[in-house]
């Protein structure tokens, strides 16, 4: 990263622009994986790879009806982890849902999109303590907390939050009902 942050700035424009072309349906009903899962996951990779100042600036740039597609993105993920039994699949996926919901104070709906990530994180022999907790640093904000709780619950079980696993031709995907 070049010390006058215009890397970082322009990679901040690029995903504003990647975001705001991608059709949120279209995104949903694309095949597993799909270029733009790669490109999200590489998204999720430079946030990471930011300063805490850098994170602030993109999770203040990305539009709510763009974090929307990194919720999705976390879904697909999720998904992609299970099948592939890929641990790094599922710590993108629930970074991408962090990031999509970070500022929210709104329990419910989070919860039960967080029990994708619980019940495919035990699938994978995945401490979920520690994979919630590692998010919770990343992303700090309304979500940290919660997601440090949830992690630890011993209860998280798919057909309690509204979830089916589904077993199909192209491998299991996560129906809510």
């Amino acid at each position: 990263m070049q010390s006058n942050g215009t890397d970082f700035h322009t990679f901040l424009n690029e995903t504003a622009v990647f975001l705001s072309e991608q059709e949120r349906l279209d995104y949903y009903l694309a095949p597993l994986p799909d270029g733009a899962d790669q490109r999200l996951a590489h998204v999720c990779r430079r946030y990471l790879a930011a300063t805490a100042v850098q994170r602030q600036q993109f999770l203040e740039q990305i539009e709510p009806e763009q974090r929307a597609l990194l919720a999705l993105f976390g879904h697909r993920a999720a998904t992609l982890a299970m099948r592939q039994e890929d641990r790094t699949w599922l710590w993108l996926g629930l970074l991408g849902a962090a990031l999509a919901n970070y500022d929210t104070a709104e329990r419910r709906g989070i919860a039960i999109s967080l029990a994708i990530y619980h019940h495919v994180a035990r699938q994978l022999a995945v401490n979920t303590e520690d994979l919630f907790d590692e998010i919770a640093d990343c992303v700090q904000g309304n979500l940290a907390p919660l997601l440090r709780q949830f992690g630890r619950r011993g209860d998280v079980r798919l057909a309690q939050f509204g979830w089916r696993e589904l077993n199909t031709a192209d491998g299991v995907r996560y129906k809510f009902n």
